[in-house]
């Protein structure tokens, strides 16, 4: 027997601990993420017109998902469950808009003295915590004015332009929800048909997961609108604020609309403070809003989103940071979708993957074990 036997294969000195190995992993297909994110990204500002509305086709669709299964388990057809599915939708969020239009348009018009609200401002500017002098308060009616003459100039055709772009996109989007409610199975099923035939059971795996992600970030997405609105309409309510419930259920839908929505729905509060109680109040509900906003869309939001969609909080942040970067508004409203999605699908494959290269390590080990009881024998 040899002096130098030994009992086992030996560790490298260079080897990495595993901690640092399993960190390595990580980072690694973080940046993997990143990079396919920012490549989605870019591709999706250069192909905006058309990817954006498949994309709200598809948030609709898997938001009204359990209403169209509900219709069709009860022996509804899938054409006339399409149709319900979509008069509902349409005429929730239309139904929605028209009635807080009509209250806040109610409250704005109804015996309200634009002029003494106009004087009420200046006063307070001057004699309120800002202590404005006459010129302070004259430049700065000087540069608003300016402001706002120089964004109206700037409307030219870029801007008509991108106004006929939301308007075709919203008509393509719905119409593209029409036929994912109604044809959604079988679109998928002649997808994964195009796939080499090997690969299509993991391609159907991966689309389902990434499909079921999108569901679960709708879900978070209205739970995260749920409190935002109940933390606002509490706001509202304490300062003395008309109009509470209205202003409460546009703060709910606006959680849909990330960044756009919470604007106009906290200026809109704000207006109406103003010109219901006065300006000291409106700058409060303005502090109120800004601040909820905040910590909805950095801490409740991720928290929430990590529970739905298996993403860390800051994930989701870099995520959403990266999305209006490169994309701006359209960039952060897919930005955390796009993610999830591919994240959902990425580990579900990996799981197949997984799964079908058990039996082979097993029958390789059978097979190794056959051969060395024949060769002992």
């Amino acid at each position: 027997m040899p002096d130098h036997a030994t009992s086992g294969p030996s560790t490298p000195e260079w080897a990495l601990p595993d901690w640092l190995e399993r960190w390595a992993r990580w980072v690694g297909r973080l940046l993997i993420l990143i990079i396919g994110l920012v490549a989605g990204l870019w591709i999706l500002s250069r192909l905006r017109v058309v990817l954006v509305p498949v994309l709200v086709g598809l948030l609709l669709a898997a938001l009204s998902a359990p209403l169209a299964s509900f219709l069709t388990r009860h022996k509804i057809p899938r054409l006339a469950a399409a149709w319900i599915t979509l008069l509902l939708v349409v005429g929730l969020l239309v139904g929605t808009g028209y009635g807080v239009g009509v209250s806040v348009g109610n409250e704005l018009t109804n015996g309200t003295e634009w002029d003494e609200v106009y004087s009420e401002i200046l006063n307070w500017l001057e004699t309120g915590p800002a202590g404005l002098t006459s010129d302070e308060i004259d430049d700065l009616e000087r540069s608003v004015e300016e402001s706002l003459i120089g964004g109206l100039q700037s409307m030219g055709v870029s801007r008509a332009t991108a106004v006929v772009e939301v308007i075709g996109g919203m008509f393509l989007g719905l119409v593209l929800f029409f036929f994912f409610v109604k044809d959604g199975p079988e679109m998928w099923a002649w997808i994964v048909s195009r796939v080499r035939p090997r690969r299509r059971s993991t391609v159907d795996r991966g689309g389902r997961a990434a499909f079921g992600a999108l569901q679960a970030y709708m879900r978070g997405v209205a739970v995260t609108g749920v409190v935002d609105a109940l933390l606002i309409g509490l706001a509202l309510y304490l300062i003395g604020v008309p109009l509470v419930v209205p202003l409460t259920i546009l703060t709910f839908f606006a959680a849909f609309f990330p960044i756009v929505g919470a604007t106009l729905a906290g200026a809109l509060a704000t207006l109406v403070a103003l010109v219901t109680l006065g300006p000291q109040e409106a700058v409060f509900v303005a502090a109120a809003t800004l601040v909820i906003q905040q910590v909805e869309g950095d801490v409740v939001m991720p928290l929430v989103m990590r529970r739905q969609v298996s993403l860390h909080p800051a994930v989701i942040l870099v995520v959403l940071g990266i999305g209006g970067a490169l994309a701006g508004i359209v960039g952060a409203f897919v930005a955390v979708p796009l993610a999830a999605m591919a994240t959902a699908a990425a580990a579900a494959i990996s799981d197949d993957r997984i799964a079908s290269d058990e039996p082979r390590s097993g029958k390789a080990g059978e097979a190794a074990t056959d051969s060395a009881s024949t060769s002992d024998a």
